[in-house]
């Protein structure tokens, strides 16, 4: 995984962020789960003079939906995804092309684990 460039890292950008560790024993990034995120603001911290960014992440909610939060992370712990070509590899796959063949989808009974995809959708990152 690789962080972002904070200097070049703007509002509105996709990045992902460590959202639960899942596995404390294990060391660095390996037994953590990572979120989506919107970037919001970029700044200093007044605390200790370092580097913060502020998003809104995604959040497990339900089955094909999801919820959002506002956290600041450091900079460091702020890393670049490539989820918005994974999602469109899998939208092409299932033969869907539009927002509303999207959301018509994900109301099929054997559909779930959409909600990372439906957050790209209502940030405007896919369709």
């Amino acid at each position: 995984m690789k962080t972002v460039d904070f200097e070049k890292v703007k509002a509105g950008d996709l990045v992902e962020v460590p959202r639960t560790q899942f596995a404390p024993m294990r060391r660095g990034w390996n037994g953590w789960l990572f979120s989506e995120a919107v970037v919001i603001q970029k700044g200093i911290s007044a605390k200790n003079r370092r580097k913060v960014i502020k998003v809104e992440m995604r959040t497990p909610k339900s089955s094909n939906d999801y919820g959002t939060m506002e956290k600041t992370f450091y900079a460091e712990y702020v890393f670049q995804t490539k989820h918005i070509e994974t999602a469109r590899r899998f939208m092409q796959a299932d033969g869907v092309n539009s927002k509303e063949e999207f959301y018509e989808y994900i109301k099929q009974d054997d559909v779930c684990g959409c909600d990372w995809i439906k957050f790209l959708v209502d940030k405007g990152f896919l369709f």
